[in-house]
């Protein structure tokens, strides 16, 4: 998966794009550019929107979107935003092995567990 920062658009590996709102785009750069370390909410505020009094609903609300974003293209998205509760989220890169469902897991496996 590709993210294009100058055009907001996220390109997956099957040639399905799709192209972020300015605040999501925002987000998924702060978040990109932290990658592995905690955003707080604070940080998100004086990023996003500039110092402006922001609600806990409407950070909650931005970052669904980019989560709904992120999974509605075709191919599951390399990373993973993780909550840390009373403290921010934090943007973390999924091993390949986690990009795959939970039964496909379960199954692999179980065929190691065969083989041995």
């Amino acid at each position: 998966m590709i993210y294009d920062k100058p055009s907001r658009t996220i390109t997956d590996s099957q040639g399905e794009q799709r192209v972020l709102s300015p605040q999501c785009g925002d987000l998924l750069d702060l978040l990109m550019e932290n990658e592995g370390e905690i955003v707080t909410r604070t940080v998100m505020r004086q990023s996003i929107w500039g110092h402006k009094v922001v609600s806990e609903d409407r950070i909650n609300h931005l970052v669904c979107r980019l989560r709904k974003e992120l999974k509605s293209l075709s191919e599951p998205p390399p990373w993973q935003i993780e909550v840390i509760p009373k403290r921010g989220y934090r943007l973390t890169t999924l091993e390949p092995r986690d990009n795959i469902p939970l039964w496909l897991h379960r199954w692999i496996d179980w065929v190691h567990d065969i083989m041995r």
